[in-house]
């Protein structure tokens, strides 16, 4: 009959035992470049490689609609799509294919669109339409049908949707009380409303969701952003304006900045979100300038985008491209559109130990072997929660004799964590290989498998 391998000779077996994970890499960043020229900009918004804003032109003395490509900003450059049109054409969004803008030329805001090159009417009529937002092939806008009304706390001002490739206009949430600042992503719509007598953030999901209300706070919830299943708004609390943010999966609310200065436009794609912050004014409660500061939620480390020795203000993001207004003259006429790549963490894992042993004699008699690994993530990751051993197929026989998963524990950018596992092993396997396959979740939820997800049955 076979023996095992002797008691003390453990060290021989543990040399052959293979950990793989794989990671994914943290983005490049890319140095900011103007990508407009001319007279007033700005209010710019970006989805995909394309870019609109608003610029001003001295004759005929009022507003267009711009757009440029960040995949080739020269050819052919920045475009003009509203070809000189009168009246103020202002606050454009983007898709990546379409961009949609309010137009005043009538003396009313109606909403038209740029499809495939073409300019044409998206919500006309009587009333001010304005605020918008856009995903995919939905748009989101505030619509009151007084155009004399100036108030944003007024009742008539409503939230509605559409389908940009043909639909009728719907109202999101038909209430007594107003409603303003919709943003949206996929079928999700975020907006402030005033139902209870002050600010509070409410969401809706289009495709037969219920409405549910955020907020809760006494103070004002304001100005709203969503990507994916995370929510961002300011409030204003202890008399103090700070950001907090949201996984709509748990409802949990989390304070995002906790400081007395002015911050306000939070915008967020994925997990990265960018604000103007007042922090390093003279006065930061009431500034006279902004800096730009981004945070990327996976790590919670918050820096400077844009300094506000050159004026930025009211950014966009998307998928890692950010997007501003910024006028280094100081001078009204010379805002330009500036954009960046930024990177953001991802989850990434490391094994840098492992050690076999038979935890008692007893074990050794029963063939369970005992492993400990210990799990790393790379200073520049995501912070990795939630960190699990889902499976751990080996060679000869050798299984896990540990129930899945195995918790690991959340692992810090930098950090490491430590946990034993028994595999049941056959008499006479003096050495076997196995593959660990695990499980991490990032800040906004999103879980990624090291190196891929198990295969079936294991």
């Amino acid at each position: 009959m076979p023996s095992r391998i002797p008691y003390k000779l453990i060290v021989f077996l543990s040399a052959f035992l293979l950990l793989l994970l794989g990671g994914q890499g943290l983005a490049t960043a890319v140095t900011p470049v103007q990508i407009s020229s001319g007279y007033h900009q700005g209010r710019p918004d970006v989805s995909g490689s394309l870019v609109t804003w608003k610029r001003y032109l001295p004759s005929p003395s009022d507003y267009e609609i711009y757009v440029n490509n960040l995949t080739n900003l020269s050819n052919p450059g920045e475009v003009d799509i509203t070809n000189n049109e009168t009246g103020n054409q202002i606050n454009p969004v983007t898709n990546g294919s379409d961009i949609i803008w309010e137009d005043w030329s009538t003396g009313n805001g109606n909403l038209y669109m740029n499809h495939l090159g073409v300019n044409q009417p998206l919500v006309t009529g009587p009333g001010d339409k304005g605020i918008l937002a856009v995903s995919g092939n939905t748009a989101a806008y505030v619509y009151n049908p007084d155009s004399s009304s100036t108030s944003i706390t007024d009742p008539g001002n409503q939230v509605y949707y559409i389908n940009i490739s043909g639909g009728l206009a719907q109202p999101v949430s038909p209430t007594a009380a107003a409603q303003w600042s919709p943003r949206i992503s996929g079928s999700k719509v975020v907006w402030m409303d005033y139902r209870n007598g002050n600010w509070d953030i409410f969401e809706k999901d289009l495709n037969g969701g219920l409405e549910q209300q955020l907020t809760t706070n006494p103070g004002d919830d304001e100005f709203p952003d969503i990507s994916g299943n995370i929510v961002v708004w300011r409030a204003y609390e202890n008399g103090e304006w700070n950001l907090h943010w949201m996984n709509l999966t748990d409802g949990v609310d989390h304070l995002l900045t906790n400081n007395a200065a002015y911050k306000l436009s939070a915008r967020i794609s994925g997990s990265l979100v960018v604000w103007m912050d007042g922090s390093n004014d003279p006065d930061p409660a009431s500034p006279s300038a902004y800096d730009i500061f981004m945070e990327d939620l996976n790590t919670g480390i918050t820096s400077t985008l844009a300094p506000r020795s050159t004026n930025p203000a009211y950014p966009a993001v998307a998928n890692g491209e950010v997007v501003w207004e910024d006028d280094p003259s100081g001078s009204w006429a010379g805002y330009d559109i500036m954009a960046a790549a930024v990177p953001t963490a991802k989850l990434s894992l490391q094994l840098v130990s492992q050690t076999a042993f038979w935890g008692s004699y007893q074990d050794y008699q029963n063939g369970l072997l005992s492993v400990r690994y210990t799990i790393a993530a790379p200073p520049d990751a995501a912070v990795a929660y939630g960190t699990r051993i889902l499976a751990s197929p080996a060679t000869f026989g050798v299984m896990l004799s540990s129930p899945t998963p195995v918790a690991v524990g959340d692992i810090q950018p930098g950090g490491q964590s430590s946990v034993t596992v028994k595999y049941q092993v056959p008499v006479g396997v003096s050495a076997f290989r196995t593959t660990i396959y695990a499980s991490a979740r990032d800040a906004i939820g999103d879980t990624a498998y090291f190196p891929a997800a198990p295969p079936p049955g294991d």
